[in-house]
């Protein structure tokens, strides 16, 4: 039998400030599907991430590295 603490993952506070949560693979994969979902539910959502990303400028046209 599994205890409650395995299944919950851990936070730590890093020295930035900011929270990270500590996932296993499995929960990694699924907050990472749940989001690629979550983005693609319009084209402003996508669009903004990949801006974000540094993949599209401000215009929504690719960025040099990105270009063929």
């Amino acid at each position: 039998m599994k205890s409650k603490s395995s299944t919950v993952a851990a936070t730590v506070k890093p020295s930035r400030g900011l929270v990270v949560r500590v996932m296993s693979a499995e929960e990694r994969s699924a907050d990472m599907k749940e989001f690629g979902t979550e983005i693609r539910k319009d084209k402003a959502s996508a669009v903004a991430f990949l801006q974000r990303a540094g993949i599209l400028d401000a215009s929504g046209s690719l960025v040099d590295p990105y270009r063929a």
